[in-house]
């Protein structure tokens, strides 16, 4: 009866110690993996400025594009008004 009761303890310690490794191994795993979504928060965050600089560009060129096109606008009125002048009659302009 003793026999079996040290052996049973034996086969009991023997489950612990596995258990404490693959806790260990899954601790080590888990410590990696926070690791990595830490870095990705990172790289997240970083895409999110850079993508926030990159709306604020785009923004400041349409409104570049809308001013240069008022300013063509009004150089064709002008163009047009000088054609219709009296000064410009039989002078041929582009």
């Amino acid at each position: 009866m003793e026999v079996e009761f040290r052996k049973q303890d034996k086969d009991c310690t023997q489950v612990l110690k596995n258990h404490f490794k693959q806790n260990e191994y899954n601790g080590e795993r888990l410590d990696r993996h926070r690791e990595d979504i830490n870095a990705a928060n990172k790289a997240i965050k970083r895409l999110e400025c850079h993508m926030d600089r990159l709306e604020a560009k785009v923004k400041t060129q349409e409104e570049t594009i809308e001013a240069l096109e008022g300013v063509i606008e009004n150089q064709q009125v002008v163009m047009a008004r000088f054609r219709s002048c009296e000064c410009a009659k039989g002078r041929t302009f582009g």
